[in-house]
């Protein structure tokens, strides 16, 4: 298949765990090739010349006026954050966003040439947008189309029956206490495996539960009222309404306790791969007829054994369940309900939905237009159909092939870095350089379109996203215990992301990032190595980050290092929590280092590739190191500081920091760089400027 055949609720699930699986004493300085060396400039930096500008990173951009080694991230993008207002509704903006903007405009030409017979493969997903702007539709049918669902629920007055439900609710896009999804087995990547993953909880993550500040306490109130209205839609009344929605939030609260707690369980494979039969899942939760779960859900009826993503969490899951409010599993399966399916019914709903998500959770006052909210919804469920026209119009051959050049120089210089890596013993290093061969690239998009045959237009919107849904669900769950495809993409080609799938050992670039500023063909070496060198070097290390390093080249996870080496990666990996902890993201607000760790790795590990890519290439191109404006060093690390530029609400970020893997954008386009010896050098910065950090304190992993 071409594409990730998940639902795309659960689908953003698995990629989250992909990308997070994705990245003693003085940290020792990897040696750097023989190389030109890069002139210092005198700060604050001088104007450009005039020479008119017209690819790569732009001096408007930037605030000359500022020394670089006072404060890089104002040097590199201040002239942008002036210019640049956060859009009303948004909770952040940044280079991601302008090049999605630019995306969805190309997209909406798409949708709008799409053929519109319902009958017809596009004009399924034509449908599904036309839908969405038909509010006055919507509205009419009010909730009716969740009332097929809503009956079942209704008769949910005990545990015994709500965890009967729970055998089939994930064909209604219902989680309850978990999801079940493919991915490759563990230790034989070439077959997939059933995954059983939960908690999803409907707050955020974790933290908003644990929270006991005022604020905590007060996004959890506006949850409860929230969902007491929204219940209420349901036809609930005001008082059971009430009811529910505290009880669900008690008993997610529960939840948590007996969770893993996520930091621990993305960046360790070895705590996620719990293998079960359905008889040992069944003396773990005998409340459960696990055969019939196999049997009503689209899991292949020879399923004999499913892994526990979460043992913990399962094992402590019937003990709450015996002091669970009756009903509680019946509120649980209403309220995902009715905020899964809430942007899709009336316009009354919809808007008591954003007025959580919104202005509660990402500080954002205002809605999308409708418009891109139609288009979210056919990208989310029909993104082949919108990919293979994208990339016919958008995507020409010849970036495809620089691009694949352009990573072909990354992994070449990565793989010195390996072969001169101070703290890693010959054997591991041989190890490590077989992984790295057997690494599978690909980019721009996949070879085959997924069709949705099996879709069909209904007569509301949801009936539409359902059907969707089922199609994607039952083409997912049927690859359990069949062979891994791995052409499979897992993510559409217009994304403007990129990710590294340990499973796979791959690395995968759509389309849709390899445009300006990430790259373009008509801008100078430094401006590409910066951005979207910067990116490649990052997923390439997720390959050797904690969690991606405990898979071997073909994907399973198994152990190939020594046990010195395992001790003396994971002592520099504490070095790198340790110093992230110490980061302000904003008062009072500190970035968590355990959760990120991969993920800054990554950024560190892949600043350093791209930089001795970039000095490689200079050389076999014989550039002129000046082109119009800094040295081609210089203009490296800028471009890859601007790649992060960004403006956010405190609330994102707050949201950002409990539940992301990633550190905050400007936290990412500054910190990598304080490692690199060769950024001290370029931008003479010195010892008593904010931005230098002693030597013996920079890290250098990879």
């Amino acid at each position: 298949m071409s594409r990730m055949s998940l639902p795309a609720p659960v689908a953003r699930l698995v990629i989250l765990l992909l990308l997070t699986m994705s990245i003693s004493g003085v940290a020792a300085q990897t040696p750097q090739p023989h190389l030109p060396e890069a002139s210092p400039i005198a700060s604050p930096v001088a104007s450009p010349v005039a020479t008119p500008q017209i690819a790569g990173i732009q001096s408007a951009d930037m605030d000359l006026t500022v020394d670089p080694g006072a404060d890089f991230y104002q040097f590199a993008n201040g002239g942008w954050l002036a210019h640049t207002e956060l859009p009303a509704d948004q909770p952040s903006y940044g280079v991601n966003d302008e090049v999605i903007d630019r995306v969805n405009e190309q997209l909406f030409g798409v949708v709008e040439a799409l053929d519109t017979d319902p009958t017809a493969i596009e004009g399924k997903a034509r449908a599904i947008y036309d839908q969405y702007l038909d509010t006055e539709t919507r509205d009419e049918q009010g909730g009716s189309p969740l009332q097929p669902i809503l009956d079942e629920t209704e008769a949910i007055a005990s545990i015994e029956e709500g965890l009967a439900f729970q055998e089939h609710a994930d064909n209604y896009q219902l989680p309850g206490l978990f999801v079940v999804y493919p991915s490759p087995l563990p230790e034989d990547a070439t077959i997939n495996a059933g995954n059983l993953d939960g908690p999803i909880l409907s707050l955020p993550s974790e933290d908003y539960y644990l929270d006991e500040s005022e604020e905590g306490q007060a996004i959890r109130d506006a949850w409860v009222e929230t969902t007491t209205q929204l219940l209420i839609q349901l036809g609930y009344s005001e008082e059971e309404a009430s009811t529910a929605a505290e009880a669900v939030l008690a008993f997610e609260t529960e939840l948590v306790g007996i969770k893993t707690p996520d930091a621990e369980l993305y960046s360790d494979p070895v705590a996620r791969n719990n293998p079960r039969t359905l008889e040992e899942l069944a003396d773990i939760l005998p409340g459960m007829d696990w055969n019939a779960f196999v049997q009503q859900t689209h899991l292949p009826d020879t399923v004999e054994r499913l892994i526990v993503v979460d043992l913990p969490y399962m094992e402590g899951l019937q003990a709450l369940l015996d002091k669970a409010d009756p009903k509680v599993l019946r509120y649980l399966f209403d309220t995902q309900l009715i905020w899964t399916y809430g942007p899709y019914l009336t316009t009354e709903i919809g808007d008591l939905v954003f007025s959580f998500q919104g202005p509660i959770i990402f500080g954002v006052e205002e809605q999308r237009p409708a418009e891109e909210r139609a288009l979210r919804a056919v990208r989310d469920w029909f993104p082949d159909t919108l990919s293979q026209a994208y990339v016919a119009e958008y995507f020409p051959p010849e970036a495809k092939a620089e691009i694949e050049t352009l990573v072909d120089n990354l992994i070449a210089a990565f793989r010195i870095r390996i072969e001169q890596n101070p703290w890693m013993s010959e054997e591991t290093k041989t190890k490590a350089l077989e992984k790295l061969d057997l690494m599978v690239v690909k980019v721009g998009y996949p070879e085959e379109w997924d069709t949705y045959q099996d879709v069909e237009v209904g007569d509301s919107l949801v009936e539409t996203i359902l059907s969707a849904y089922d199609a994607a669900n039952a083409e997912g769950l049927g690859e359990v215990d069949e062979p891994v495809d791995r052409g499979e993409w897992y993510m559409a080609a217009f994304e403007v992301n990129a990710y590294y799938n340990p499973s796979l050992n791959e690395i995968v670039f759509p389309a849709g990032i390899l445009q300006a500023p990430f790259f373009d063909p008509n801008a100078d070496l430094a401006s590409n190595y910066g951005s979207i060198g910067g990116v490649i070097g990052h997923e390439i290390t997720h390959g050797f980050d904690i969690s991606g390093s405990q898979y071997d080249g073909q994907g399973n996870l198994v152990s190939w290092w020594t046990e010195e080496d395992v001790a003396a990666f994971e002592a520099l990996n504490d070095e790198a929590i340790a110093q992230y902890s110490t980061i302000e993201v904003q008062p009072g607000l500190m970035v968590d280092a355990e959760l990120t760790v991969g993920e800054n790795v990554a950024d560190m590990g892949g600043l350093q590739i791209a930089y001795d890519a970039l000095l490689i290439a200079l050389n076999a191109d014989g550039q002129e190191d000046t082109p119009w404006f800094l040295s081609q060093q210089q203009r490296f690390f800028i471009a890859y500081a601007t790649s992060w530029r960004e403006m956010a609400t405190p609330e994102f970020y707050e949201f950002l920091v409990a539940s992301n893997p990633h550190a905050p954008a400007p936290v990412r386009a500054v910190e990598p760089l304080r490692h690199m010896d060769a950024f001290y050098e370029v931008f003479d910065i010195e010892e008593g400027d904010a931005e230098y950090l002693a030597p013996e304190d920079r890290i250098v992993i990879w």
